[in-house]
């Protein structure tokens, strides 16, 4: 769609495909008054339309947010059931912990409530069973996740200082926010994803960008952002 080669995009998703589903259509960032990131700030769309009209369905949309500290009812109630829970035995990213007692063995597992049709995942505390921690997903080929979620459409503004800011999208490459931040990031920590039956990973590792409260997850080979982790 479109009236030129720069203005295309892809047509809205039909009705028909909808089957009974939300959708995501944007996620944005929500930060507090100091300027924290807070939570996130989700747009959905899906089907509405009266009980006694078969054919009298249409679109529509409303807005959802997820904060830090929100319980998993908080979380059903915004988002509906997960598609699926994992208990998770081990963090991969808990170097990026900002207190040392986080790293603590914890008496109950962490869990994430999967929403594949979202492309989200939230991590909730074991303990606590608040949020903790939030997983958007890009869905691009060559990723070891490739074809498990749909796509999280983002918006990020990354606030690295007072002068310098970063908006990154699903569709920004890696080498543009290069160009932009500079030297405000350190060296990346390679992430080799693999399951607990098959310990190989045709698609190779991935690097992980540290920001404030967000974690950026790239593939080397083609520089696309494969997710964005925001924790607090």
């Amino acid at each position: 769609m479109g009236n030129t080669l720069s203005e295309t995009k892809a047509p809205s998703l039909p009705i028909s495909c909808y089957q009974s589903k939300c959708y995501c259509e944007k996620v944005e960032l929500v930060k507090d008054d100091n300027g924290q990131i807070s939570g996130v700030k989700i747009e959905l769309y899906g089907e509405s339309g009266s009980p006694n009209k078969q054919n009298d369905v249409r679109q529509s949309s409303l807005v959802q947010e997820i904060k830090f500290g929100d319980s998993c009812q908080d979380v059903m109630s915004c988002l509906g059931a997960p598609c699926k829970i994992y208990y998770k035995d081990e963090d991969k990213m808990k170097i990026h912990s900002k207190s040392p007692e986080k790293q603590l063995d914890k008496e109950e597992s962490d869990y994430f409530y999967n929403y594949f049709t979202l492309g989200i995942d939230i991590l909730f505390d074991g303990n606590t069973h608040a949020v903790a921690k939030l997983v958007l997903h890009n869905n691009y080929p060559g990723h070891y996740d490739f074809n498990i979620y749909y796509r999280a459409y983002f918006e990020l503004e990354l606030e690295l200082d007072a002068d310098t800011k970063c908006c990154v999208t699903s569709t920004t490459k890696w080498d543009k926010v290069e160009e932009i931040i500079g030297e405000h990031y350190s060296k990346p920590v390679v992430l080799n994803r693999r399951s607990s039956t098959n310990a190989t990973n045709p698609f190779g590792p991935t690097f992980c960008y540290g920001f404030n409260s967000v974690i950026v997850e790239v593939m080397p080979n083609n520089n696309y952002i494969a997710s964005v982790t925001i924790y607090k």
